[in-house]
Formats: C-alpha cells, structure tokens, sequence
C-alpha cells in the first residue's frame, strides 16, 4: 500500500523542539519504521528528520528556523505575543504540510493519509473537498462539548478515526473504525527482575497526572518516590507546583527530575519498586504504565481512562477504585511484592509492543481501502 503519514507538528523538529514532551513524535517514528519494513511504500508528511526508509517531505524550514511574530492588534496584547505567535506558527506549519500531503493524494501518489496528529485540525477540510480516504488517531480524550475539537466531530460526523483504547471512545462510539494500542520497542526498556526501595511517578507536571495524590500515598506508605517530568518555568511558577508538590520535594524522600530521558528514565524504572499513576482523568494511554512494565516495574494504579485495559489485575500491578484513594494506593503498595516482574515483561511483550501496533495500523488500512 501507498500510505501517507501524516505528523504535522513543529513539535517533531528534534532540532529546535528536544525539549518538548511530544507523545505522539516517537511513536509516529516507530509506525513508519515498521510499516517500511513490512514493504509498504511510505511517504512522511513531517518535520525535517531521519525518513526511517520512507520519503520525507518537510514544512517550510522558515517557520522552524526563524523567530516570526504575529501583528499585535487590538485584541492581542504584546504581553501575549509570545504565545501568539509560537500558536501562529504551529498553525502555519501544519495548514501547509497538510496542504502538501492532500495534494500528493490529488495526483494519485498515496492510496490513503493516515493523519497522526490527533482531531486532525486542517486535514477534516481537505478531506471533505478532496474526498481522499483519511484516518485519524485521537491520542487525546474525547473533547467536550465546550471545546472546540467537538465542533470537529459534529462538523465531519463520517470521518473515521482510531482509537488507541476501547475507553477512550466514551459515547462516541460510532466516530470509530477501530481500536490500536500504543506499543513501545522492549528491547529499548530492558526488564530488571531485582527492581528496588523506591516509587516512581512519571508525566507531566499537572493536576489531572495525580502527583499530588502520589506524593500522599508515599508519604503515607513510608516510601520514597521520585518524579520523571518537565519542569519549564511555568511548571514552577504555576499553583498546583508551588502548593501541591514544591513544599513536599526535599531531594530525599520526595525527588523531582526534570528531562529524565534515555538510559536516565530506564534506570528509574528498572529500580523502582512500582509506578504510581494515580490519574484523575480519562488517561486515553499512558505510555509510561507500558514503559515501567518493559522494564519489570509494576504498575498501581487509579481505575480511570485505559489503565483496566493495559493493567491486568493482580498480575502486572494494581487497579485501584479511586474512592479508596490514598488508603487503596497504599494498600496496594504494601502488596507489590506479590506481583511477579517477569509477568509484567511478558504481559507488554504479548500485547504491546511496536509489531503489535503496526499490525493493527496495517489492518485498518486494508479495512478502509476494502483489501483483504
């Protein structure tokens, strides 16, 4: 098949945007990767990188190499131009690889655009004029009906996307064509079967990741914890930071990295007793519950979102009722020496891995373009 990928963010400019926690940017690479090696004949609408064996085509370079400002007019205060402007580009960058992946389609180069970038934005209205068949991964929830990717799914009610759980589908339902899970390179998240003392809790910085709770329930359990996350100047300026967390992190028994990356983040995980993941929303994912359980390192976790359907039970970790709150996590801490590591090695080897993921890409593609 002749797929287009589509990944239209300036945030897949390894370059310039390294520090950006993008979820979508590594697992878009290893998609690519695998469908290559499957023999598929790929074309990559992205930032300027590594093509992984497919063609390439870029954004316009101006708008990642040079700092171009938005006009301030009345209702854009220069306080906020920064930001308007960081948006403006983001903006402009996407309308036009958008522009150049439809266009390809146009003259018979791709047999579908499979568009990366979760609710697709630009791409619904190229789609509904050029009618080339398009799927769309939704890597976030399901938008309420305030925001304005709702309007989305009103507005183009027959445009297919994928899910990456059952759960995230909500009452949607019927936007969906089918459900692939997320799945990571084992090899890169190496199993440990001594594991450690200590907890570890990994995302970003923000209220609905529950690090608050988790910083109780260690506390609680009498048990160190460590955070994996971003920490930009917003992050430490902002009040769930400075109320929630900062008073509690003395580099001890509550520790905060910032940028833990590579052989860093695998060491963690490879040496923590648990991840602590006590979610207070509808998590589509969480890339991280895969990532620790690669490595040997159980998950505890709330029963929200997809954590039932990437935690088995009793197995891999613990999936709490977050009525029990603080008391349920730190009974489940007290259980974790029950959880065998090896079964959370094998449980991401059977269900979640980059073969898995490509696979079930693989299918949808041959189920929309009526290939069997």
């Amino acid at each position: 098949m002749r797929i287009g990928i589509l990944t239209p963010s300036i945030y897949m400019d390894a370059t310039r945007y390294k520090d950006r926690i993008f979820a979508p940017g590594d697992l878009a690479r290893a998609l690519v990767a695998g469908l290559v090696k499957k023999g598929h004949d790929v074309t990559w609408f992205s930032a300027p990188e590594n093509p992984r064996g497919s063609t390439l085509v870029p954004g316009d370079r101006t708008l990642l190499e040079r700092d171009l400002r938005i006009r301030v007019f009345q209702d854009i205060s220069p306080e906020i131009q920064d930001k308007m402007s960081l948006y403006g580009t983001k903006m402009y960058y996407e309308l036009d690889l958008v522009a150049r992946a439809y266009r390809e389609a146009k003259e018979k180069k791709l047999d579908c655009i499979h568009n990366f970038h979760s609710f697709g934005y630009f791409a619904h209205f190229f789609q509904e004029i050029t009618h080339v068949p398009t799927l769309y991964t939704l890597h976030d929830p399901i938008p309420t009906e305030n925001m304005l990717e709702r309007w989305l799914f009103d507005q183009f009610p027959t445009h297919q996307y994928i899910s990456i759980s059952n759960s995230q589908r909500g009452q949607l339902g019927d936007h969906f064509i089918d459900t692939v899970y997320n799945g990571i390179d084992p090899t890169k998240f190496p199993f440990d079967a001594t594991g450690g003392n200590g907890l570890i809790a990994v995302g970003r910085m923000v209220a609905v990741k529950g690090h608050d709770i988790a910083i109780q329930a260690a506390r609680a359990a009498r048990v160190p914890l460590s955070f994996a996350t971003w920490m930009s100047d917003s992050v430490k300026n902002s009040s769930f930071y400075k109320e929630k967390i900062e008073p509690f992190v003395d580099g001890k028994d509550i520790k905060v990295n910032s940028l833990m990356q590579g052989a860093d983040l695998i060491s963690a995980y490879q040496h923590a007793k648990a991840l602590l993941f006590p979610i207070q929303w509808e998590e589509p994912f969480g890339l991280v519950m895969i990532e620790a359980m690669s490595c040997g390192t159980p998950v505890i976790a709330f029963n929200r979102g997809s954590v039932a359907e990437i935690v088995k039970d009793g197995v891999t970790g613990f999936v709490v009722d977050p009525s029990k709150g603080v008391e349920g996590l730190v009974e489940a801490i007290k259980r974790i020496g029950e959880i065998d590591r090896a079964a959370c090695r094998k449980h991401v080897e059977e269900k979640f891995t980059i073969e898995k993921m490509v696979e079930g890409y693989e299918n949808v593609y041959k189920k929309v373009l009526g290939k069997k």
